[in-house]
């Protein structure tokens, strides 16, 4: 079994995009951190506000190495994928510009945080966070998530319960995913590096709340709460399933001969019922009976297996 870390090692990385309202204030919650990280990394995708200015001058004042790359200009996916490889800590944390970590957050994922050979993603809670407002919420509370889930890939692939905001991963899953960091079916960084710690090495979570969570007009990825959720076009529904289908099919294609064998089955068979007609997915369907989070998304993620279009060729 792996050992505790003896010491600390971890980066930030942190991707940007005209972040210049709150990358200030984010920056300075993750200096504030005990222990302090070993460099702070900045992929900036082409910002056209004063972003780096503002890093710099952060920088200038900082102790800790505060670096600028160039992220590659097609969107918060690609930022994340290409520029984790080009950190070199044993434990990376994901940071969003617009959030603010609380001071124990580091300390509480040390405990996590192993010397180990195999890929580890540690998430936690968040307190989702109206600057404008007295209240904040838990952020699995409101999306109705099931954290224990993101430990079972027969789960994970078709209901995403781990926020990227919130993980840090090692670098064993860095190594992994890099060969697949440009993958078309990948429908979001976190949920893809999840998939392959949750199938081909282990996850961990902390029950506790390590940051807010900032909610406003710009969010790129928002809390998914009823209140804020608009009701899709049936066609915008399936687009989406067809998306998240895919995306399993393609981590089956590229990671299925390392899924312990109690998985192989479930993930093989699924590729090759999306490759079928929808009477080969309803044999599918009634064999393994593929959950999401409720009965209700169930019967969705049922129907979406049977209608979208077949699964792509590798």
């Amino acid at each position: 079994p792996a050992q505790p870390a003896s010491g600390i090692d971890y980066d930030v990385l942190v991707c940007t995009y005209n972040g210049a309202e709150f990358i200030e204030e984010q920056l300075h919650s993750i200096l504030r951190q005990q222990p302090a990280p070993k460099r702070v990394l900045i992929s900036d995708d082409h910002s056209a506000d004063n972003t780096r200015a503002i890093v710099n001058q952060v920088a200038q004042s900082s102790p800790i190495p505060i670096e600028i790359i160039d992220g590659p200009g097609r969107g918060v996916i690609r930022n994340v994928l290409t520029a984790l490889p080009k950190t070199t800590a044993d434990y990376v944390f994901l940071a969003d510009q617009d959030d603010i970590w609380l001071d124990n957050k580091v300390a509480l994922f040390a405990e996590k945080m192993h010397s180990e050979h195999s890929p580890h993603l540690i998430f936690s809670d968040a307190w989702v966070w109206h600057p404008d407002r007295e209240e904040k919420h838990s952020f699995w509370e409101l999306d109705q998530l099931r954290p224990d889930n993101a430990r079972d890939p027969r789960r994970l692939a078709f209901h995403n319960t781990v926020q990227g905001a919130s993980a840090c991963v090692n670098r064993s899953l860095i190594a992994a995913m890099e060969p697949t960091a440009e993958h078309p079916d990948i429908v979001m960084h976190d949920w893809w590096l999840a998939l392959i710690a949750s199938g081909t090495g282990h996850i961990d979570y902390i029950r506790e709340p390590t940051l807010l969570y900032r909610q406003h007009d710009n969010n790129q990825v928002g809390s998914q709460n009823k209140a804020n959720r608009r009701k899709r076009k049936l066609a915008d529904t399936l687009t989406v399933a067809n998306r998240i289908l895919h995306q399993a099919v393609a981590f089956t294609d590229h990671y299925h001969e390392a899924l312990p064998l109690a998985h192989q089955d479930f993930f093989k068979q699924y590729q090759q019922a999306m490759k079928g007609n929808a009477l080969v997915r309803m044999a599918f369907i009634l064999r393994y009976w593929p959950q999401h989070r409720d009965l209700n998304r169930t019967f969705k993620l049922w129907a979406s297996m049977l209608l979208v279009q077949g699964a792509r060729k590798k």
